[in-house]
């Protein structure tokens, strides 16, 4: 055969095979060395050190009879490949990050860590893509499981100790830290290390760092540990951790807590898992905030502990904070029905009500309005009670909010004004600036810009005043809104860089992620659609860090209409269907209606006039049960677009009339230059050249004053169509080119395409 074409032959796991098979296998490969035969060998070094192999080994390398590769372990791009190749498609990121930080990279691992995700439902193919749930961990492979423990039984029993010592301290640890709690003298712990490190169970950073090579190693090790001794393990670390940080434990708190309440140490791991619940909610760690507050409400519910209600309360509010920022809104009202509960029972009056206020931002977020305006009443009755004057603004605050999101907003106006009136006459600064912001809001959805300006600012100068950088950076962030509205897009960016820096000075990660996404739309509204993109990936990837799924929706629903406009319509359906699951499970509905008018829009665009319908009609089931009618706007228009596609006049004279209503409810001149628009086509159909010149003008000069030029380049080219209908071919000419320098400018092939056939 070898005759003929070179052979191959691989043998795995050589370092198994016994004495008289090694003996013939080095005869075959001296003998053949000259023909092309060619012999593959795959071992473990660590397994490989007193076997047969080991010895032939060393007799081939004084007869140069082979070749050694080193194969290290696959980085996270090599990983991506190797799962896509398993699953035949792109892997999601979060599953990337997973299996990398499990496995280390290890081919073997990964492939067993992956068959062990599919098992337990944790990865799993849903309709047309794969679905990552983090929330189920796969449960450790015999096979992985089996390697480690044949490594571990090669080890002597002082090295195996050293072993369960170090995963009990995580990941990293010191050599020194090791040492003092192991109280080992160094030659001795020098050469258990090298034992390990031998067995490739650990690896060394930089000075005398090591580290697991593979996260499940450590699991396994850990999970093999007896229950009285992982207590005793926890124990001695946390006493070491508070006598050699005495006076500075602030620096170790997580470690702390963690060990503390892991050594059933519950009276005082109480308050260190509050304080480390509370720092990793402000550094947006928001997983490690959920633990911590859990483990401390877990504290809390030890029968040794009675007469703690009001920390147990203050715990379920936290979490369910942390718990509606990541979008787990289910689990947040669970936490607070309970929190209320407590509060009913040892009389709190001041309690329940704040929870009433905490399940009011649930709601909100969930586009329960009328549910959030029901909560913040009853909390406003307690409130008025009590005569707290505080929490009477609170639930004012958050009637008016609830208003507002219901396009209600003479009463949203009404609510912010009198609790206005209270923050005056106790003199609270601080929430006086917050009031007089939410007044600018509704003055900036009425169009009433001047106003709106005016409430803005002053609240700008209080929030200067006082030192407030966070509501000061709200206020930056509104006032670059209204000029981004008033197409001075120059002085937009101006306060929305204004508001980037202070976000990042005071770490508010979340602000600055809103931030990016605003200076990404006017970087849209200027044709800059890359430039838009690039802030869009910015803001995107803080929301991935620190888990705020409701912004991150929002970035993806922005990327979509980029790709859009782009008429790169594949890559927008693929963002709007992401933004649409995240919308979906957070539980936020007007999200979720704008993703399925945007999915909507592109079925329109490329003529699949059933999907759009579908689409639109859910879309409007959803505007109508949350009473929005700014996206109730937004829907009429793109069902009066379908209609006209589809000749059906009666229905697109009944939309134009209620977008126009629309538009000057809302005072919104989007949405009247859209609506003109329309009714430049409708026109069209019936021939009424003049009254669809009228319409296309007075469209055109809005979307002008707007600077909105993917909108003024689709009524160029409206128009044009117009033109040519009516016989007039070299206006319509003249305004085909204009569109088409436009939407070059833009970047929309699919435009240029539409136009250029034209």
């Amino acid at each position: 055969c070898a005759s003929k074409t070179p052979i191959f032959i691989c043998l795995d796991n050589i370092h198994w095979a016994d004495n008289g098979s090694m003996e013939l296998l080095h005869y075959l490969i001296r003998a053949l060395k000259n023909s092309s035969i060619f012999f593959f060998f795959v071992y473990r070094v660590e397994e490989a050190r007193s076997s047969s192999f080991q010895n032939i080994l060393h007799l081939m390398m004084h007869e140069g009879l082979y070749e050694r590769v080193v194969l290290e372990p696959l980085e996270p791009a090599d990983v991506a490949r190797m799962l896509s190749l398993m699953i035949d498609d792109i892997p999601p990121s979060e599953l990337i990050d997973y299996i990398f930080k499990e496995t280390g990279g290890n081919p073997f691992f990964i492939e067993e860590l992956m068959k062990s995700l599919e098992t337990y439902d944790a990865f799993i193919w849903s309709k047309d893509k794969w679905i990552f749930d983090k929330s189920r961990k796969a449960v450790i492979p015999y096979s992985v499981e089996g390697v480690v423990d044949r490594k571990l039984g090669m080890l002597s029993t002082e090295a195996c100790s050293l072993l369960e010592y170090a995963a009990v301290m995580g990941r990293e640890f010191d050599f020194a830290f090791l040492r003092d709690i192991t109280k080992m003298n160094e030659g001795q712990l020098f050469d258990l290390m090298d034992e390990i490190l031998g067995m490739r169970l650990l690896k060394e950073s930089r000075g005398e760092q090591y580290y697991f090579s593979e996260e499940i190693l450590r699991e396994i090790i850990y999970r093999q540990i007896s229950r009285v001794k992982l207590k005793h393990y926890h124990q001695a670390i946390s006493e070491w951790l508070l006598n050699f940080y005495k006076g500075r434990t602030e620096e170790v708190i997580e470690e702390l807590a963690h060990h503390i309440y892991l050594s059933g140490d519950r009276e005082r791991a109480l308050g260190y898992c509050i304080i480390a619940g509370d720092r990793a909610g402000d550094a947006y760690a928001n997983q490690d905030a959920i633990r911590f507050y859990t483990q401390a409400i877990e504290c809390l519910d030890d029968k040794t502990m009675s007469g703690r209600e009001l920390e147990k309360i203050s715990c379920l509010k936290k979490r369910a904070k942390v718990l509606n920022l990541i979008g787990e809104n289910e689990k947040a009202t669970k936490g607070l029905e309970e929190a209320i509960s407590k509060a009913q029972e040892i009389d709190n009056r001041k309690e329940e009500a704040d929870c009433l206020i905490a399940f009011c931002k649930v709601y909100q977020d969930t586009a329960q309005y009328k549910e959030a305006a029901e909560k913040a009443e009853r909390a406003l009755e307690i409130y008025q009670e009590l005569k707290d004057e505080k929490g009477k603004i609170e639930g004012l605050n958050n009637i008016g909010i609830a208003y507002w999101n219901l396009g209600e907003y003479s009463k949203a106006l009404e609510y912010y004004k009198s609790s206005l009136e209270i923050t005056k006459e106790i003199c609270d600064r601080k929430v006086e600036a917050k009031n007089l912001n939410n007044i600018g809001i509704i003055y900036w959805n009425l169009g009433e810009y001047s106003k709106a300006l005016e409430y803005y600012r002053s609240s700008l100068e209080i929030t200067k005043e006082i030192g407030d950088r966070k509501v000061e950076a709200m206020n930056l962030n509104n006032i670059g809104i209204i000029y981004g509205d008033l197409g001075e897009y120059s002085k937009a960016l101006e306060y929305y860089r204004s508001s980037l820096e202070i976000t990042k000075e005071i770490g508010d990660r979340k602000v600055e992620a809103m931030s990016l996404n605003n200076i990404g739309i006017i970087h849209g509204f200027l044709g800059e659609c890359s430039k838009a993109l690039d802030f869009y990936q910015r803001s995107l990837k803080i929301t991935e860090e620190i888990g705020a799924r409701r912004v991150k929706a929002m970035s993806f629903n922005n990327i979509g209409v980029i790709y859009r406009i782009l008429g790169d319509y594949s890559k927008a359906l693929d963002f709007y269907q992401r933004t649409l699951k995240i919308a979906e499970e957070i539980g936020d509905r007007p999200t979720e209606a704008e993703s399925l008018v945007g999915i909507g829009n592109i079925f329109i665009e490329t003529r699949e006039f059933t999907s759009a319908k579908k689409y639109c009609t859910r879309a409007h089931s959803l505007a109508q049960e949350i009473e929005s009618r700014p996206i109730l706007a937004k829907i009429y228009l793109s069902f009066t677009a379908l209609y006209l596609e589809r000749n059906n006049l009666v229905e697109v004279k009944r939309g134009l009339d209620k977008i126009l209503t629309f538009a000057d409810e809302l005072s919104s001149k989007e949405i009247k230059a859209e609506g003109l628009c329309l009714a430049g086509r409708f026109y069209t159909k019936d021939q009424e050249w003049n009254r669809a010149k009228s319409s296309f003008e007075e469209s055109i000069s809005i979307f002008k004053q707007i600077k909105n030029i993917f909108g003024f380049a689709q009524v160029y080219y409206y128009e044009g169509l117009m033109f040519n209908k009516s016989g007039n071919e070299a206006e319509a000419k003249k305004y085909f080119t204009k569109a088409v320098e436009m939407f070059k400018k833009l970047g929309a092939k699919a435009w240029i395409e539409k136009v250029t056939r034209e």
